[in-house]
Parts: structure tokens; sequence; C-alpha cells
């Protein structure tokens, strides 16, 4: 056995409305919270909200340079400007929900 048996993924195409949601709902719930435990769980949320944003932004990065390069359907075309507009709403409600503009990774 090993400890990375324990690893979650959330793969952020099938999930990530789901995930974000409860991120979100964690950020507003208890960031301003008077418990300690609270904040420190809101602060795990930001940082966890941060790094999907991170890996989602990336992403599209290498998606975008597959369509630039002529590797793409319209399928794949569209499928990149839903999740171009998933990817703009969730960064807004980070910024929304904590006042940073970029996202930050610890």
């Amino acid at each position: 056995m090993a400890l990375a048996d324990l690893d979650v993924q959330v793969n952020l195409y099938r999930d990530g409305e789901k995930f974000f949601d409860l991120l979100k709902a964690v950020l507003r719930e208890w960031h301003k919270s008077p418990w300690p435990h609270e904040q420190e769980r809101a602060e795990y949320a930001k940082t966890l909200f941060a790094e999907a944003l991170a890996v989602y932004q990336n992403y599209l990065a290498r998606a975008r340079e597959k369509v630039a390069g002529g590797y793409a359907t319209p399928a794949d075309q569209k499928l990149l400007e839903r999740m171009e507009e998933r990817f703009n709403y969730w960064q807004g409600k980070f910024q929304e929900l904590t006042g940073q503009k970029e996202p930050t990774c610890s």
C-alpha cells in the first residue's frame, strides 16, 4: 500500500461545475466565520479553487494552440468556446469571493 492510493482526482470537464460550486459554498459560508477551524477550511477551499482554475487555464491554453494549429473540428471549437465561457465564469466567481484578480496557487 502507498499513500498515493489515497489520492483523489476531479475531472473538471465532467464534474467541474459541482466541484467549483462546493468550493464557492464553503468560501461564502466559512470565510468570515468567527471559528478558526472554519476559516482554515475556507482557506483550503480557496487554495483548491485557485489550483483547479490554474489546471483549467493550462488546459485551455494547450487546446487553443491545437485549434490554432488546425487540429480541431468545428465541434472541438464549439466545445473549447463553452469551456472558455465556464472558465471565465468561475474565474469571476473566484474574484468575487476572494477579492483577488488572479488566483495564486500556494
